[in-house]
Formats: structure tokens, C-alpha cells, sequence
């Protein structure tokens, strides 16, 4: 099984500010078996976080769909945004790597 990569969610609208829940068992079970990182899209930007870690520093929720006798686990959390680089940025990046000689 290859290790590393992302498994994605996709948020349409968050709970208030950043914070959202996931769903255990579609994404973060999923990501730990993967060792992988949970690439979060919000309609103000996008994260990267470890599953434990989102697990460890998030709340736990319980709710109840359409099963009475098998509720959803869900852990929230707060996403932090990426800022993209600019262009100047990167091109700075790339010459101080020595990618331009």
C-alpha cells in the first residue's frame, strides 16, 4: 500500500468562522490507513492537517442521521488556511534553492 498523498474533503459551508466537522469513518480512518493528510477545501481557502492530530485537538460529536441504532462520529475543528505564494515569492524561493544556478 503506498504511504503519503492527501484524502480530500470538500466543506461548502463551514459551522462559523473556519470551524468544521468530518465525518470518522469516510475521511480520517481513511487518511490514518493511508498515511496520509487531510487536504480540508472551505470556501475561504484550503488546509492540510494530520488525522491525529485533527482527532486529538478536535470535538467529538455524536449525531444521528437516518440510523437511530448507528450514529455518526464526527470530530471538529478549526481549519487552517494556506496562504498562497505569490509569484515573486515563489521565483525568491526557487533562486535562494540554487534552482537558478
Amino acid at each position: 500500500m503506498r504511504k503519503g498523498g492527501f484524502v480530500y474533503v470538500d466543506i461548502k459551508k463551514p459551522l462559523y468562522d473556519n470551524f468544521v466537522y468530518i465525518r470518522y469513518d469516510k475521511y480520517i480512518k481513511q487518511a490514518i490507513e493511508r498515511g496520509a493528510q487531510l487536504k480540508i477545501w472551505t470556501p475561504q481557502g484550503i488546509g492540510i492537517h494530520d488525522p491525529k492530530e485533527w482527532m486529538k485537538t478536535g470535538k467529538k460529536m455524536e449525531k444521528i442521521f437516518k440510523r437511530p441504532d448507528e450514529p455518526m462520529i464526527l470530530f471538529g475543528n478549526r481549519v487552517s488556511i494556506i496562504k498562497p505564494k505569490t509569484q515573486e515569492e515563489f521565483i525568491k524561493e526557487l533562486a535562494e534553492s540554487g534552482t537558478f544556478g
